[in-house]
């Protein structure tokens, strides 16, 4: 992680760290905050990130403190939340996601108190929707349009499975993974009845659907360990002998993770003003040099066909994750199998989990409803991304070894559906080949009817006018016609809405 050390970061940095002493900064209005609010996160963001129409108070706050014993897997924290009722009614209620409780992350989050900032009133709380949510009861309603701080102490248990398996949360082979390691606001509805998002992802599903917000948090760790998360460090601090405080800050983005090890080396670059991090075992050194090139590339070829990179830092983790991905907001997991065994996957693996970071944290998805929209864009980049590098022959090869021969062999197994449909309607044998390879057949058939430069435009269009948001595929199809001209629907509805799959090539 960058460690900002110009004069005016130190300056700066003084002051918030005299205000942390309570926390309070986080959660001051605007005016207190003048004449810039967002102060305390720009290390983290560029100036022409944010929309034009962005309401720092309306926007949802974090303030997390947590001190992290790798060797038990135990993170003890607290948390403290800012947001707004945006229901339209009373709100009696609100619900914090306990993701690691979900049984395919085999973990353990309870709650330890809850109180009312700055009051400190304790309020109640109880496990909810099958343990993976706190209902916390206000003292009181929090009116329409009203905003709230709460304080959450909580306790955390993750896992040291099997090492031979996949680890998304948990310890494998000296590495800790520990995404969803704090309460996480459920995104909110806008609906008086129903005002929180609290679905139940399959276990071969995305987990978190969040509203983006802004972080700060201070993560404790044993000093011999290399952490690397979501944002950008702004200091590091050894506050007792063997513990060092790094505290860290993000721009606006749906949900913050993070990994750590003892084993870590890191190679850096700059590429765009972006600091690029790839981090990797000291035994994978050449597969992650190799990863930081790849990422590079890939970073370059999105800045310029896409929108630009809107945060500061981009890191690539190799991580227990076999051989598949995950993507966090400016954090990549790259499953160490790439790095050993599946070096040819490699770069397209890295190719496909960067451009989350256009689909998904720029432009905000809902993987529980419409999981195929952000995967099939994603892998439509991922090609795009190779055509630009390598010509069309590589695209060809994607699109027929990635995408056409895994949806025939669902075709002929009677593995195929509908794409448009929500996640929990999918089955584990299913769900990668039409969630991913299908729905990019579909952005691939628009890609071509409209050509390369009107499907650029169209994805930039989409970005201008949808950052930080999250637009349904409807909004994203009035968006083709608008910048083409060109009606969508009949595509649409042959890829994602029909129950079969259209003919496809004989390969």
């Amino acid at each position: 992680m960058h460690v900002y050390r110009s004069v005016p970061g130190i300056l700066l940095l003084a002051l918030l760290l005299g205000a942390c002493s309570h926390i309070d900064l986080p959660f001051l209005s605007s005016s207190q905050l003048s004449p810039d609010p967002l102060a305390p996160y720009r290390p983290a963001f560029t100036d022409a990130a944010l929309p034009a129409d962005f309401d720092f108070d309306a926007t949802p706050r974090y303030a997390i403190e947590l001190k992290v014993d790798p060797e038990q897997r135990q993170v003890e924290g607290v948390a403290r939340i800012h947001f707004r009722n945006r229901s339209g009614a009373p709100m009696n209620d609100v619900f914090v996601r306990l993701y690691p409780n979900l049984p395919q992350l085999v973990g353990s989050m309870t709650l330890t108190g809850v109180t009312t900032l700055p009051e400190h009133f304790v309020v109640g709380f109880a496990f909810a929707v099958n343990d993976s949510a706190a209902r916390i009861t206000l003292t009181e309603p929090l009116l329409p349009d009203k905003s709230i701080d709460l304080e959450i102490k909580y306790k955390l248990s993750a896992p040291k499975p099997d090492h031979s398996g996949y680890v998304l949360f948990g310890e494998s082979e000296g590495i800790l993974n520990l995404p969803y390691a704090y309460p996480m606001l459920p995104a909110q509805t806008g609906l008086p009845t129903q005002p929180w998002r609290l679905d139940i992802p399959p276990s071969f599903g995305d987990i978190a659907i969040t509203d983006p917000a802004l972080y700060w948090v201070t993560a404790t760790v044993p000093s011999e360990y290399r952490l690397v998360t979501t944002g950008v460090e702004i200091t590091h601090t050894t506050t007792t002998p063997g513990w060092t405080d790094h505290v860290v800050v993000t721009g606006l983005v749906p949900e913050w993770g993070m990994t750590l090890s003892k084993e870590f080396d890191v190679a850096q670059a700059t590429v765009d003003g972006v600091r690029l991090n790839s981090y990797y075992l000291p035994i994978d050194e050449r597969a992650g040099q190799k990863a930081l090139a790849q990422a590079a590339a890939v970073l370059r070829v999105y800045d310029r066909l896409f929108r630009q990179y809107p945060f500061t830092e981009l890191d690539i983790v190799e991580t227990p994750t076999r051989y598949l991905g995950m993507e966090y907001p400016g954090l990549n997991y790259i499953g160490l199998d790439t790095y050993r065994t599946n070096d040819d996957s490699q770069e397209l693996l890295v190719a496909h989990e960067i451009s989350h970071q256009w689909w998904y944290n720029l432009i905000g998805s809902d993987p529980y409803r419409y999981p195929w929209f952000d995967e099939g864009l994603a892998e439509q980049s991922t090609l795009i991304y190779a055509e630009t590098i390598y010509g069309p022959q590589a695209a060809d090869r994607i699109r027929t070894l990635r995408w056409q021969i895994p949806v025939q062999w669902a075709v002929d197994h009677g593995l195929d559906q509908a794409v448009g449909q929500p996640v929990s309607t999918f089955q584990p044998d299913n769900y990668e080949t039409l969630v991913y390879a299908k729905a990019a057949l579909f952005f691939d058939a628009l890609y071509q009817t409209l050509g390369r430069e009107t499907y650029l435009h169209v994805l930039q269009t989409f970005i201008d006018r949808y950052r930080f948001r999250r637009p349904t595929p409807e909004d994203f199809l009035q968006v083709v016609t608008e910048v083409s001209g060109y009606d969508p629907q009949p595509l649409y509805e042959a890829w994602i809405i029909a129950d079969t799959t259209p003919p496809l090539p004989d390969n």
